[in-house]
Order: structure tokens, then C-alpha cells, then sequence
């Protein structure tokens, strides 16, 4: 009987314990046994960025043909051509050569150009002749006083007149054409292309292509982000290529999208951005990442973003009491990004605030509550909101303490 009794009681134990297993085990986090992170409320800066990546151009391109004047090299652009085949003289400029606004670059053979001015020269002066001959004849008309000698003579002054313009155009334009010959620089520049040789005749188009040494780059932001960014917001832009960080300042935004590739669902549109300060070694077409601030706050009080609960206008964050427990505490909030917020009232520089636990850092805590962190004593809740891109213009926010 006795044996039976021992039997049950461990039949009892048995079941008692696998309940409790079921359950979940016997809590023993207390709020006297976690062990809370914290950061103190310091100054610093806030700044909320969208980042993307382009390519990047010169600001300015200038195309140099003969026979024509400079024009400025666009995506869509033509360049001008000349009926006058030109043959090159001398080049003194090759790719690569830095030059100044108004250096001769290249020229090209003139003589036959010359020896046609020479002719229409004698051309104009024929007609001022002849023009001079139908004004004494219309005056002599006019003094006979005879309606038929007068219009006749009224016609002859006409078309005399116009040989004298036809003549003075071919004169002119012999002049341009030998001034086209030579090609000078319309900026201080790089040279970035050259199509002609000394003792070969010159392209019909493009002969030498010269770039500012001012770049820009052209980006796209996704459609979620373009309302945020504004002409004139500052931007910084890193070239791995040459190892630099530049400065840049958002010039252009298209009021276009940018032509999609594939079967992308992302809208973007072309940001252009002028960089100020490059250095010398940047060349066209490398790549560059680009970010721009669209809102920042200098100076201010800042705790870490994973501090917040709430949503936006009913935020609040956790302080530690004399007893080392979780009490929650109003704060009017700024600027948020993704790692940092601005805090405008409710906390003091160096006042702690609790940014999770020991051990949900180190991934043993159960969900709920606290960005995920079980905090005893807390009611679980709250939350935080912060705002993120897709595609090539992500929004990447950061912040500093």
C-alpha cells in the first residue's frame, strides 16, 4: 500500500512538471535580474540623407568644328556641319592638354579661302560700281522728267543695290569661313576629344570636343523620395575611384521620369548635382555615390532612436528609477531618422535612456514590447516609425552623437 502511494506522488511531481515545461518554464526575469543598455542624451547632429548612385560628367561640354562657331555638347545635340572641306594645318592641342579661354588649338589651310575672298572683295566693289552708275542714271531721269526713263532707272538702282548685298554676304562669309579655320577655346578646359590630324582633311563635324573642369553627376531618386529633395539642398559625393569626398549642390531636378530598364516598377528621376572643389584627378564617367541632406538639425539633443516608443506626437522613452526599474517618460521629439533622434524637451544632457537589454543583444528574449524586448514592469507596445526608400534611391539615414 505504502509503495502505492509513493507511486502516485511521483505520478504527481511528474505532471506538475510537465505542466510548467508547457507553460514555459518558471519565470525568473524579474526586473531585479535584467540587465538594461543605456545611453546617455547628449549634443549633437541629426541628419536625415537619400543616397543613390550616377556617373559622373563634366558641367559644361563644348564641341569645335571649322567652318563653324563652338556649340555646346548635349545628349541631344548635332553637331554642325561645314559644305568647306578643310585641310588641317597644325594641331596644337591633344587630348588630355589643359588649355585656356581663347588658345589656339588647332588651324587649318586658308589659302584657297583667300584667293576666294580676293574675288568676292572685287565682286563688292563692282557692284558699288554699277550701283553708283544706276544712281547718276535715275537722276539724270528724274531731271528729263520722263515717267518711262524714271522707272527704268528706278529698277537698274534696284537691282544694283541688291549685287552689292549678295556681294557684301560673300565677303562676310569668306571672312567667318577663315576665321572658323582656326580654333580657339571657348573656356579654360580640358581636352577631352580630337578627331583630326596635321596634312589630312578635317571631319565635316566635330573636330576637337573640349570639357570645363567643373563635374556634375546625374542620379535618380525614387519617386518616394523626390518630394524631399530641393534644388539648392547640399550633397555630398564620394569617388572611390580617386579616393575623394567632394562637396556638390543639387542644381537640377527633372520633371521627367528617367527611362526605366527591365521590368522595374520603381519610378525615378534624373537629380543632377554640381560638385564644388573637385580635384584634378576626377574624370568623366567614373562612378560616384551620392547623398544629399534633406533635413538636418545642428546642435541639439540627441539619443539613440532604438530609445523611442510611441508614434509621432505621443513619443516617450524609458529611464532607469533609484531601484534600477523601466519608468516611461514623455519627450517631444524632432527630426527622427533611422539611427538618431532629436529630443526638444522631456530629457536633460546626460540623462540615461534605456535602449534594450543585455540579453536581447545577446538574442535570447522573447518578442513583444521594447523594439522586440521583453521589458518587465512595461507594458509592451509603442513602436517606432522611421521612414526608408527602395531602388536606386534609398533613403539611408544617419545621425551623430
Amino acid at each position: 500500500m505504502k509503495l502505492k502511494i509513493v507511486a502516485v506522488l511521483v505520478l504527481v511531481v511528474v505532471g506538475v512538471g510537465a505542466a510548467v515545461f508547457a507553460l514555459g518554464g518558471i519565470s525568473t526575469g524579474t526586473a531585479a535580474s535584467t540587465e538594461y543598455l543605456t545611453s546617455a542624451a547628449t549634443t549633437g547632429d541629426v541628419t536625415d540623407d537619400v543616397a543613390a548612385t550616377g556617373t559622373l560628367a563634366a558641367q559644361t561640354r563644348y564641341g569645335l568644328s571649322f567652318g563653324s562657331d563652338p556649340y555646346l555638347v548635349t545628349d541631344s545635340s548635332t553637331a554642325p556641319t561645314s559644305s568647306t572641306t578643310f585641310r588641317v594645318k597644325e594641331v596644337k592641342a591633344v587630348v588630355g592638354d589643359s588649355v585656356k579661354k581663347g588658345d589656339v588649338l588647332a588651324t587649318a589651310d586658308t589659302a584657297d579661302l583667300r584667293r576666294q575672298l580676293a574675288t568676292a572683295e572685287n565682286t563688292l566693289d563692282s557692284a558699288r560700281v554699277s550701283l553708283r552708275v544706276a544712281n547718276s542714271s535715275l537722276s539724270d531721269a528724274k531731271d528729263a522728267d520722263v515717267t518711262a526713263q524714271i522707272r527704268q532707272a528706278t529698277i537698274g538702282v534696284l537691282n544694283a543695290k541688291n549685287q552689292v548685298a549678295q556681294a557684301r554676304q560673300a565677303v562676310n562669309d569668306l571672312k567667318t569661313q577663315i576665321a572658323a579655320a582656326t580654333l580657339k577655346s571657348p573656356i579654360d578646359g580640358i581636352v577631352t576629344e580630337s578627331n583630326i590630324s596635321a596634312g589630312f582633311d578635317a571631319p565635316s563635324g566635330t573636330a576637337i570636343v573640349v570639357d570645363s573642369p567643373a563635374f556634375q553627376v546625374t542620379t535618380d531618386v525614387v519617386e518616394s523620395d523626390l518630394a524631399d529633395v530641393k534644388v539648392g539642398q547640399t550633397a555630398s559625393v564620394s569617388v572611390s575611384a580617386v579616393d575623394a569626398v567632394i562637396d556638390g549642390t543639387v542644381s537640377a531636378i527633372s520633371p521627367v521620369a528617367a527611362t526605366s530598364s527591365g521590368n522595374s516598377s520603381v519610378v525615378s528621376y534624373p537629380v543632377t548635382v554640381t560638385l564644388t572643389g573637385a580635384p584634378a584627378t576626377l574624370r568623366s564617367g567614373m562612378t560616384a555615390d551620392v547623398t544629399i541632406t534633406i533635413a538636418s538639425a545642428n546642435g541639439v539633443l540627441t539619443v539613440p532612436a532604438a530609445a523611442l516608443r510611441g508614434t509621432t506626437g505621443n513619443y516617450s522613452v524609458l529611464i532607469l528609477d533609484a531601484a534600477g526599474q523601466p519608468q516611461r517618460q514623455a519627450v517631444d521629439v524632432g527630426l527622427v531618422t533611422n539611427t538618431t533622434a532629436e529630443i526638444k524637451s522631456g530629457l536633460a544632457e546626460g540623462q540615461e535612456v534605456v535602449t534594450g537589454t543585455a540579453s536581447a543583444r545577446n538574442g535570447t528574449t522573447a518578442t513583444g514590447g521594447f523594439g522586440g524586448v521583453a521589458i518587465p514592469g512595461v507594458a509592451p507596445g509603442g513602436g517606432q516609425f522611421f521612414r526608408n526608400g527602395n531602388g536606386n534611391g534609398n533613403r539611408n539615414s544617419n545621425g551623430g552623437n
